[in-house]
C-alpha cells in the first residue's frame, strides 16, 4: 500500500486517464473538457494527492503524456497538448460528446491512406497558398489544439501549443472552420489574407449550465424540480427600476403585474397562482444566500443569474417560506486576469402608455345638462323654461360651452403626466489573480416619474471578492451598500372620496375640460364649492405643493468560508446582515386651494437590523455510474425593527415644513418594536446513476417565534425523480431525439408569513361612561391562540423535458397540484367569551394548473433568429372557509367555498329598461323610494325571481384570474447587430375598475369615460341599449357595484424591443478600447387591449382577498433609452 497525503491508496491501481479526469471533477466540482483520443493512457493511482488541490492533481496526471490543462473560466477547465500538435491531413474536426457529465469529443476518424510512392503514377502540382495565424481566446490567452479545417475537405490541421497554425489550402476563396470543445466554431472567408488570426468565444450551450437550487447548485441537465432560470443576458439593458420587472413574460409560471408605474415600485409577483388567504403571497427572495423580502435597492446591472424555485421538490429546502417560490438572485462575480473595466450608461424618455379617453368639454357640457334635466323630471319639476331656471338649475358654466361662449376643452390629464427624463452611469471593474478575484461596480440611478414632481434615485456599490486563502479554505466576501430617495405622490384614490382622500390620478379624472387646472391669472383653480363638480384638491397643485421623501438607507452583506474537511467532503459557514435605516416626511401646506384646510406634517423613520448564521456540510461521492450528493445543514434568522411616526397640523405657517416648526404641538403619534426569528436543520440527498436515474430528498424543520407555543415547529419534507429516458436503447437509435426526460415531485412547503404576534392576545383602550364624564380604561382586545401554526401547502408536480433535432428545438410540459391547508381566518366565536372572533387554522384551498415552454433555433446561418415561448394556466378553488363555511366579503370581492379566491361580487345586468313597458315588467329597484328605477336605468337580473333587486340577488359576477397568460421573446443577430424583442399576454380576465363608477353610473357631475356618450336619452333614442342615462341624483341602483365596473383584463404588451449593435474590434483597438456597444431600447412600447383606463395589467393591493381591483393607480410608462457599453 502506498500513502498519499491523508488517504491510504493501493499502490497497483491503475485508472485510465479519463477515469482519473471523471472523478476530479466529482470530487472538485468543475467541468473538464478534453477529446478522448488524448485520454486513454494508464494513470497510476499512487500519484494522485487527496490533499492536493485540483490543479495540483491535474500537472501530475498529465506531464508524463506532454499534456497540459488550461482554465477557460471559472469551474471549467480544458486538457491539451503540450507540444506542437503533428500537422494532419486527416479529418480533425472533433465531434462533441458528453460522458459522466464531464464533456469530451470522440477519437477522431482516421483516413488510410494508399501508398502511392510505389506506383508509378502522374499527379499534377495544385497551385496552394500557404496560411498561418494565431488562435486566441476572449482573454488574449493562445488556444493549443483547436482544430482547423479547410471547409468542404479533409484538408486540415492543429494550432500548437502557442496557438500557432499554418495551413496550405488550394485558393484564396477558401474558408476555414476553426473548432474546439467548449468553444464555439469560426468560420473565416480567406480573402486575399496569407495570415489570419482568430479569437474563439466560449460557447456557453456546450458547457454543462448550472442552475441555483437552495444551499447549493447543480447543472441543468440533472434538475429534477421545475426551476425557470433567467441569465444577466435576458434583463441587459432594460433600462428597469427593479429587477423583478425584467422577469415579466420570460417565466412559465410567473405572473408579473405591473400594478404601477411609480419609480421604485415593485411589481406583484405571483409563483404559481395564490394559495393563501390571509398570509403573503409574495415569493421569498434570496440574494447571494441571503433571505430577504426587500430587492428595491439591488442593482438590476449587478446580476448574473435568476432562479425561480417552483414545485415542492425544489422549495421545500427553505420550509416554512416556500410555499410561494424562491426566486435565488446570484450577483457577478470576479475573474481572473487582468483588471476589465466597463462603463455602462443610458439615457431615456418616458411618458404614459395609455391614457383613457374621456369626454370633452362639449360632451361633458351636454351630460351634465341631460342629468340635470332627468333629475328635474324624476322630481315632477317644468324643464321647459331657462335651464338656468329650472327647480334644480344648470350652472351658467355648461350652458356657456353649449352654447359657444366657452371654449375651452383642457386635459388635465395633460398637465399632471409629463414627458419625464431616466438616466443610469455604472462604473464596473473584474480581475484578480488565481487566488483572489474581485467583482466591484458603482451606480447612480434617477427616475423621474411621468407624474410630475415623482421621481426615484438610486445610489449603490456592490463588492465581491473571492479568495483560496489556502489549499482547503476559501472565502466569498459580499458587500452592497445603497441609498435610495423616493418622491412619491397619492396616486391612488376611489373615485368619489373626500377632497384629502383623493390621489391625483383620481381627481384629475374628475375634473371637466372646461375648468383648467391653472386660472387666467395663472394660479391654481380651486375646486371647492363649485355647482358642477364634487370637491376636490387641485391635483396639480398637490404634485407641485405638497413635500413627500422618503429616504433609505441599506446595508446588506455575508462571507461565506468554505472548508474542504476532505475528499469530497466540505464545511461551509455564512454569517451575514441587513441594515436598512429609513426616514420620510410629508407636508402640506394651508392654501385655498387645498380647502383652506390647516396645514399638515408627518415625519417617520425606521431601523431594521437582519442577521443570518449558516453551517452547512456538503458531501460529494461518484464511482463507476454512481452519483451521491448529500447536504446537512443548520441556519438562524433574527430580524428587529423599530419605527416612529409623529404628525401635527400646529404650523403656524407654510415656511418651515418640518415638525421643528410646531414647537412641540404633536397632535398625533405612533411607535413600535417587533422581532421575530427562524431556527431551522435541513438535509437533502441527490443520487444518480449514469445520468439517467435520478432521486432527490430533502426534509427541513423550522421554528419560528410568529406561531404558538404548542406548534412552534413545523415539518417540511419533499422528493422528486427523474428519468433521462432518451438513454435508454429503445430510444437510442432516434436521431432526431436529443434529450427526453420524465420528472415527478412530491412536497411540503409551509407560509410563516403572518403577523408576528398574531399568536398573543392583546389589550386596547376603552371609553365608557361614568356619571356626567367618560373614563378611559383597559380592556381584552383580542383573544390569543396558542396553538396556532403553519399554513401548510402539499404539492405534486409531473414534468416533461425534451430536445429535438441537435436541440434546435427544447422544451418542457409541467403540471401541477397542491392543496394549502391551516389558512388563517377570523372566525367567529360564542358572545359569551367576551369576543366577537379569534384567528384559527381552518381555511383550504386547491391549487391546478399547466405550464408549457418552448424554445427554438428558427435560423441558424449568418443571419440568427432564435424563439422562446411559455404559457401558463392556473386555476384556485376554496374548499374549507370555517366551521360554518361562511363566505368573506372584502369590498366588491368574494372569498367563498367551491370558487376561486377573490371572486368580484355584485349584481349582473340586462342592459337597461329602453322603454316604459320594459320598466313596468320589472325587476324594479328600491320600488317605493325615491331612488326607484325609471325608464333608461340599469335593469339587473333578478337571481331570486322575487322581482325586486335586493342584496339577495348580488351574485359572482367575474373573475379577476385569467384563462392563461404567456409570453414570448425572439433574438435576432446579424453580425455586430442584435435585435430582441419581449411580449407578455393575459386572456380572459376582469378587472374591477373604480373610475368606471363614474364614468358608467351616470352621475352628471362627474367627467365620464368617452364609451359613455351612447347613453340613454328618450324612449326614441336609446343609446347603445347599455349605458344608462345620466342623473345628478341617480336612480335605479346606477351606483351599485354591477358588471358596469367591470373591465378586460385581457392585453398584448410589447414589453421590450432591444436594438444593438457592436463596433468592430479594429475600430474599437483604433479608439483605445476593449470594446464598444450602442443600443435603443423601448419599454412597454405597444399594447393592444379593450381595457378602457390605463392600465388592464392592474392590482391596486397586495391582498389576496381583493385581487384585480383598479383604483385610479399611478399609470404605466412607456420608455425609450439610448445607451453605451464600453469595456477598457
Amino acid at each position: 500500500m502506498t500513502t498519499t497525503g491523508t488517504q491510504t491508496v493501493p499502490a497497483a491501481t491503475t485508472l485510465s486517464l479519463r477515469e482519473v479526469l471523471i472523478q476530479f471533477k466529482a470530487r472538485y466540482h468543475v467541468d473538464i473538457l478534453f477529446e478522448d483520443r488524448l485520454v486513454n493512457q494508464p494513470v497510476n493511482a499512487s500519484v494522485i494527492e487527496t490533499t492536493a488541490t485540483l490543479e495540483e492533481n491535474l500537472t501530475k496526471v498529465l506531464h508524463p503524456y506532454d499534456l497540459r490543462f488550461k482554465k477557460i473560466r471559472e469551474g471549467v477547465y480544458v486538457i491539451v497538448k503540450s507540444r506542437k500538435a503533428q500537422t494532419t491531413v486527416n479529418q480533425v474536426l472533433p465531434n462533441a460528446s458528453e460522458t459522466t457529465g464531464i464533456l469530451s469529443t470522440a477519437p477522431l476518424n482516421r483516413t488510410t491512406l494508399p501508398a502511392y510512392s510505389s506506383l508509378d503514377m502522374h499527379v499534377p502540382a495544385l497551385a496552394e497558398t500557404t496560411i498561418q495565424g494565431t488562435v486566441t481566446d476572449e482573454k488574449g490567452e493562445n488556444l493549443p489544439g483547436v482544430s482547423i479545417v479547410v471547409k468542404g475537405t479533409q484538408k486540415g490541421t492543429t494550432s500548437d501549443a502557442d496557438g500557432k497554425y499554418k495551413l496550405d489550402v488550394p485558393n484564396t476563396s477558401a474558408i476555414l472552420i476553426f473548432s474546439f470543445v467548449g468553444y464555439l466554431p469560426l468560420e473565416v472567408a480567406i480573402g486575399n489574407r496569407t495570415v489570419v488570426d482568430v479569437t474563439l468565444k466560449i460557447d456557453n450551450k456546450t458547457l454543462d449550465e448550472i442552475v441555483v437550487v437552495g444551499y447549493g447548485a447543480v447543472k441543468k441537465k440533472d434538475l429534477t424540480g421545475s426551476v425557470g432560470v433567467i441569465s444577466s443576458k435576458e434583463v441587459k439593458d432594460l433600462g428597469v427600476t427593479r429587477i423583478e420587472q425584467g422577469l415579466a413574460g420570460r417565466v412559465a409560471g410567473v405572473q408579473v403585474k405591473a400594478v404601477s408605474g411609480e419609480p421604485g415600485a415593485a411589481p406583484q409577483i405571483r409563483v404559481r397562482g395564490i394559495g393563501s388567504i390571509s398570509a403573503g403571497a409574495g415569493p421569498l427572495y434570496v440574494v447571494d444566500g441571503f433571505p430577504t423580502d426587500n430587492i428595491q435597492t439591488l442593482n438590476p446591472n449587478d446580476i448574473e443569474t435568476l432562479d425561480i424555485l417552483k414545485d415542492a421538490s425544489a422549495t421545500a429546502i427553505y420550509g416554512s417560506r416556500g410555499s410561494n417560490g424562491v426566486v435565488i438572485i446570484n450577483t457577478k462575480r470576479g475573474k481572473s486576469g487582468k483588471a476589465a473595466i466597463t462603463l455602462d450608461t443610458y439615457y431615456g424618455w418616458q411618458k404614459v402608455s395609455k391614457v383613457p379617453i374621456m369626454k370633452n368639454s362639449l360632451q361633458q357640457a351636454q351630460f351634465f345638462y341631460d342629468g340635470m334635466r332627468n333629475k328635474n323630471l324624476d322630481a315632477g319639476k317644468d324643464v321647459t323654461g331657462p335651464a338656468t331656471a329650472w327647480f334644480t338649475p344648470v350652472p351658467t358654466i355648461i350652458m356657456d360651452v353649449l352654447e359657444g361662449r366657452n371654449t375651452t376643452d383642457e386635459n388635465s390629464l395633460d398637465k399632471v403626466l409629463v414627458t419625464a427624463p431616466q438616466r443610469q452611469i455604472q462604473l464596473s471593474a473584474t480581475g484578480g489573480s488565481e487566488n483572489v478575484r474581485y467583482a466591484v461596480s458603482g451606480e447612480y440611478f434617477n427616475q423621474d416619474g411621468i407624474i410630475i414632481n415623482s421621481g426615484f434615485k438610486r445610489y449603490s456599490l456592490r463588492t465581491n471578492i473571492d479568495a483560496q486563502l489556502s489549499k482547503r479554505l476559501s472565502l466569498k466576501l459580499n458587500f452592497n451598500p445603497s441609498y435610495t430617495d423616493q418622491r412619491s405622490l397619492p396616486s391612488t384614490g376611489v373615485s368619489g372620496g373626500t377632497a384629502s382622500t383623493l390621489g391625483i390620478v383620481a381627481s384629475t379624472l374628475q375634473i371637466h375640460n372646461f375648468r383648467p387646472l391653472l386660472d387666467a391669472n395663472g394660479n391654481y383653480f380651486n375646486y371647492a364649492g363649485l355647482a358642477d363638480m364634487a370637491d376636490i384638491y387641485n391635483p396639480l397643485a398637490v404634485a407641485q405643493e405638497t413635500i413627500t421623501s422618503q429616504k433609505g438607507l441599506r446595508l446588506l452583506g455575508n462571507i461565506n468560508l468554505d472548508y474542504q474537511i476532505m475528499d469530497g467532503l466540505k464545511f461551509n459557514v455564512l454569517i451575514g446582515g441587513s441594515l436598512i435605516s429609513g426616514k420620510g416626511m410629508y407636508f402640506r401646506p394651508q392654501r385655498v386651494y387645498f380647502a383652506n384646510e390647516l396645514a399638515l406634517g408627518t415625519d417617520n423613520s425606521s431601523l431594521t437590523t437582519n442577521w443570518l448564521t449558516e453551517y452547512t456540510l456538503n458531501y460529494t461521492k461518484s464511482f463507476n455510474k454512481h452519483s451521491f450528493a448529500a447536504l446537512a445543514g443548520y441556519t438562524v434568522q433574527k430580524e428587529h425593527g423599530e419605527s416612529n411616526l409623529l404628525s401635527s397640523n400646529k404650523f403656524p405657517n407654510n415656511l418651515v415644513p418640518t415638525l421643528s416648526a410646531v414647537g412641540g404641538l404633536i397632535t398625533n403619534g405612533t411607535s413600535s418594536i417587533y422581532e421575530w426569528s427562524l431556527l431551522s436543520y435541513l438535509a437533502r440527498v441527490n443520487y444518480n446513476y449514469n445520468s439517467k436515474y435520478y432521486v432527490t430528498t430533502s426534509i427541513r424543520t423550522d421554528g419560528s417565534s410568529r406561531f404558538g407555543a404548542q406548534n412552534k415547529y413545523g415539518l417540511f419534507p419533499s422528493v422528486a425523480l427523474a428519468w433521462r429516458i432518451s438513454d435508454e436503447n429503445f430510444l437510442k437509435n432516434v436521431r432526431s431525439l436529443n434529450e427526453l426526460k420524465l420528472r415527478t415531485s412530491y412536497g411540503v412547503t409551509g407560509n410563516n408569513n403572518i403577523g408576528n404576534y398574531d399568536q398573543y392576545g392583546t389589550i386596547t383602550y376603552e371609553n365608557y361612561g361614568l356619571g356626567n364624564s367618560v373614563a378611559t380604561a383597559i380592556a381584552p382586545g383580542r383573544i390569543g391562540n396558542p396553538s396556532l401554526t403553519w399554513e401548510t401547502q402539499t404539492s405534486i408536480n409531473f414534468g416533461v423535458d425534451a430536445s429535438f433535432f441537435n436541440n434546435r428545438i427544447s422544451g418542457s410540459i409541467d403540471h401541477f397540484q397542491s392543496k394549502n391547508t391551516n389558512l388563517l381566518l377570523n372566525v367567529n366565536i360564542p358572545n359569551n367569551t367576551g369576543f366577537s372572533t379569534a384567528l384559527q387554522n381552518i381555511g383550504e384551498v386547491k391549487n391546478t394548473g399547466w405550464e408549457f415552454v418552448l424554445s427554438t433555433v428558427n435560423v441558424d446561418r449568418k443571419i440568427k433568429w432564435s424563439t422562446d415561448f411559455n404559457l401558463s394556466t392556473y386555476r384556485n378553488k376554496v374548499v374549507k372557509l370555517g366551521p360554518q363555511g361562511d363566505p368573506i366579503y372584502s369590498g366588491n370581492n368574494v372569498t367563498q367555498i367551491g370558487q376561486p379566491i377573490g371572486m368580484f361580487y355584485g349584481w349582473l345586468t340586462d342592459g337597461i329598461f329602453k322603454t316604459q313597458a320594459e320598466l313596468d315588467k320589472g325587476p324594479f329597484y328600491n320600488p317605493t323610494g325615491s331612488d326607484r328605477s325609471h325608464v333608461g336605468d340599469i335593469r339587473f337580473v333578478d337571481i331570486n325571481g322575487d322581482g325586486v333587486i335586493t342584496n339577495a340577488d348580488k351574485t359572482i359576477m367575474g373573475s379577476p384570474y385569467p384563462d392563461f397568460y404567456y409570453g414570448m421573446t425572439n433574438r435576432v443577430s446579424y453580425k455586430n447587430i442584435s435585435l430582441s424583442f419581449t411580449l407578455q399576454g393575459s386572456q380572459g380576465s376582469m378587472v374591477y375598475n373604480t373610475s368606471r363608477g363614474g364614468g358608467n353610473s351616470g352621475r352628471a357631475r362627474v367627467r365620464g369615460y368617452a364609451f359613455s356618450n351612447n347613453y340613454w336619452k328618450s324612449e326614441q333614442d336609446p343609446g347603445d341599449g347599455k349605458t344608462p342615462r345620466p342623473n345628478d341624483t341617480p336612480t335605479g341602483g346606477v351606483r351599485l357595484p354591477s358588471q358596469l365596473f367591470l373591465d378586460t383584463g385581457t392585453y398584448l404588451r410589447v414589453n421590450n424591443i432591444s436594438l444593438a449593435y457592436v463596433l468592430p474590434g479594429n475600430i474599437v483597438q483604433k479608439l483605445g478600447l476593449g470594446s464598444l456597444r450602442v443600443y435603443v431600447n423601448a419599454t412597454n412600447p405597444f399594447i393592444i387591449t379593450k381595457n378602457t383606463a390605463f392600465n388592464p395589467d392592474v392590482s391596486t393591493t397586495d391582498n389576496p382577498l381583493t385581487p384585480g381591483v383598479e383604483a385610479n393607480d399611478y399609470p404605466l410608462p412607456k420608455s425609450l433609452l439610448i445607451g453605451l457599453n464600453v469595456g477598457f
